[in-house]
This record gives structure tokens, C-alpha cells and sequence, in this order.
């Protein structure tokens, strides 16, 4: 019978798993801290291109908006050239007209 208080030699088993389990945890915690670095880093740069873009496409719009107006100037510009064209003609006939009646005289 063995002797009150003496034990038997203790298993390292339950030891051996418990720093098993923390080493596991420790290289989790690690290892996730590292890929969510990783995610904001990348979702920072997502958001300043993102940002780039949405300047560089409110410069384009800013410039058709131009380049629009340019256009709506220079219709009107045309129609005022070819009624001043139009004007010139009829003039043109009627100095030849009256040229043509001088010279018959």
C-alpha cells in the first residue's frame, strides 16, 4: 500500500501539450496580426487610388464640359460664318450685277 502523499511519477504529457497549445496560439495571434496589417495596408492603398481616380475623372468631366462648350461656340461661330458668307455672295452678285450694267453702258 503506498504511503499517503506519495505519488507516482507525474506524466510530462499534460505539460508538454500545454505549451504546445500556447506556442499554437501565440503563432495564430501572430500570424493573423501580420495578415490584418497586411489588409489595411492594402485596403489603404485601394482607397488612395480609388481617391486618384475619382479626381482624375472630375478633371475629364471638368474638361469635355469644356471641350463641350467649345463645341456649342464654334456651331455658333459657323452659322455666323456662313450667314456673313451667304451676305458676301448676295453682295457679290449684286456688284456684279450692277458691274456687268455699267459696262453695258
Amino acid at each position: 500500500m503506498p504511503a499517503v502523499g506519495y505519488r507516482h511519477g507525474q506524466s510530462p504529457l499534460p505539460w508538454l501539450l500545454l505549451a504546445v497549445s500556447i506556442t499554437l496560439t501565440i503563432t495564430v495571434l501572430v500570424v493573423g496580426r501580420n495578415r490584418l496589417a497586411e489588409a489595411q495596408e492594402r485596403t489603404w492603398t485601394s482607397l488612395k487610388a480609388n481617391d486618384d481616380l475619382n479626381q482624375k475623372l472630375k478633371a475629364a468631366e471638368k474638361e469635355v464640359e469644356k471641350a463641350k462648350e467649345a463645341c456649342t461656340a464654334g456651331d455658333e461661330d459657323k452659322g455666323d460664318v456662313a450667314r456673313k458668307i451667304v451676305q458676301l455672295e448676295m453682295q457679290n452678285r449684286r456688284l456684279q450685277d450692277e458691274l456687268a450694267k455699267v459696262k453695258k453702258r
